[in-house]
């Protein structure tokens, strides 16, 4: 097998990091050429200077007709597939279904899908990297093609029609194929994440043949050194442009997956960025920082006058959304638990990838009873803002619990928002209180 990890060196390390001088620190072990190492300081300089002037710049004026023309262009895009003629209409079925229940105030929710992560191990050792304190996988047996067929077949019985494959690096397991296979790609949405890297010509005809409708790139700024030091390997925003010709090739469709911050938002690379999904006409996905993995220590956080300006930087654009815009019950909200599941290697059961709380395993429970539990155990029953970059009450118990190990359960959760809600003399969620 080829290796697929890239050899080890000391990472520099600074006191108190910023995510630009953590970069900054670590620009010789990326780039060897002096005259490249001069250019990346220079456009760091700048991003640092841009982040500190926090100035929200438009390129382009805002088109409100364009927008909502482009905004249903999408979603026939990336949401129906015909060519695998069950899933528009099982689709359309959960989509009405979704409606009736939001409308008429129905504790019902169909679940649209699962993403696997089907291994924590990985090629790159990125800025970011949630895995960083997850990966267990000396200590805990990663989740084989079997049981991927069984845990697809629950998930399908309770509505679900989408599966994703990521990471970790999803191409660094050896069964990511087999795992595509047990997800039933002539019934169901597939969907791999990936960096990039380790995706070829050889791959790409290969997911083609098992159905793999989209691939989403993480890709971290429209300019390729900064991409490439985010992701502390060189050429990786070269191998994402070949991977995207290569799906245009194979007839697959492309998502750019990127992470939004506070050092990142204001700057004219990520700007770049928005500027390059509009000319390739390339949907791009923005997540919100969370302070997780390698990010837990760093200032990342958006305030609330952050999100708002996100909001403004991306109003001129068309060909960018907010991971939380699209629900079967809701227009906006979080879908974790209700209608979507991350899930470890090992088999826990997550409400998105970014959020430690293990509300159970599938090697030890049915799916359904795990789901159904955490509806009446935890406030992912309802659909709120991101709990964790918009939900300030949430945050405050999250994330010093996260100081203290990678995961936890619900009841570690519980017992923590308790002792959370009495200091405070309030109650964050009423709707746990009874249960």
């Amino acid at each position: 097998m080829e290796n697929l990890i890239p050899e080890k060196f000391e990472e520099t390390k600074i006191d108190n990091p910023s995510v630009l001088e953590t970069m900054r620190a670590n620009i010789k072990h990326v780039f060897k050429d002096p005259a490249q190492q001069v250019k990346v300081n220079k456009l760091l300089d700048e991003a640092i200077e841009q982040t500190n002037r926090r100035e929200v710049k438009h390129v382009r004026s805002v088109d409100p007709v364009k927008k909502f023309i482009n905004l249903w262009r999408l979603r026939f895009r990336y949401g129906i597939h015909w060519k695998k003629p069950f899933y528009p209409f099982r689709l359309a079925r959960n989509v009405l279904m979704g409606k009736i229940y939001n409308t008429f105030g129905i504790k019902k929710y169909i679940l649209r899908g699962i993403e696997y992560a089907g291994t924590y191990r990985c090629n790159f050792r990125c800025q970011h990297c949630l895995c960083i304190r997850l990966d267990e996988s000396k200590t805990r047996r990663e989740m084989e093609p079997p049981d991927y067929k069984r845990v697809t077949q629950e998930a399908m019985d309770l509505g679900a029609v989408t599966f994703g494959l990521e990471g970790g690096e999803p191409f660094v397991s050896q069964y990511w194929a087999e795992i595509l296979e047990a997800c039933q790609s002539h019934y169901n949405h597939i969907v791999i994440s990936t960096n990039g890297f380790l995706f070829d010509e050889a791959k790409a005809k290969k997911c083609a043949e098992l159905g793999v409708d989209t691939i989403n790139f993480s890709l971290d700024s429209g300019i390729p050194e900064l991409h490439d030091l985010f992701r502390m390997r060189y050429g990786s925003f070269q191998k994402v442009m070949e991977g995207i010709k290569l799906c245009r090739k194979y007839g697959i469709k492309v998502i750019i997956n990127t992470v939004v911050y506070r050092e990142n938002l204001y700057t004219d690379h990520w700007r770049e960025l928005l500027e390059f999904s509009e000319r390739e006409q390339l949907l791009i996905n923005t997540l919100f920082a969370k302070g997780v993995g390698n990010f837990k220590d760093k200032d990342v956080m958006m305030s609330d006058e952050d999100i708002a300006n996100y909001h403004k930087v991306i109003d001129p654009y068309t060909w960018v959304q907010r991971h939380l815009n699209y629900n079967y019950g809701k227009q906006f909200g979080c879908p974790g638990t209700k209608e979507m599941i991350n899930m470890t290697p090992y088999g826990d059961v997550l409400n998105c990838a970014n959020m430690h709380i293990y509300l159970g395993n599938v090697m030890e429970k049915p799916l359904k009873e795990i789901r159904e539990q955490a509806f009446k155990t935890t406030p992912f029953g309802d659909y709120h803002a991101c709990f964790l970059a918009d939900d300030r009450d949430f945050m405050n118990v999250y994330y010093p619990l996260l100081q203290k190990k990678p995961h936890f359960t619900v009841q570690e959760f519980r017992d923590d928002l308790r002792i959370y809600e009495e200091k405070n003399n309030k109650v964050v969620y009423p709707e746990l209180r009874n249960n």
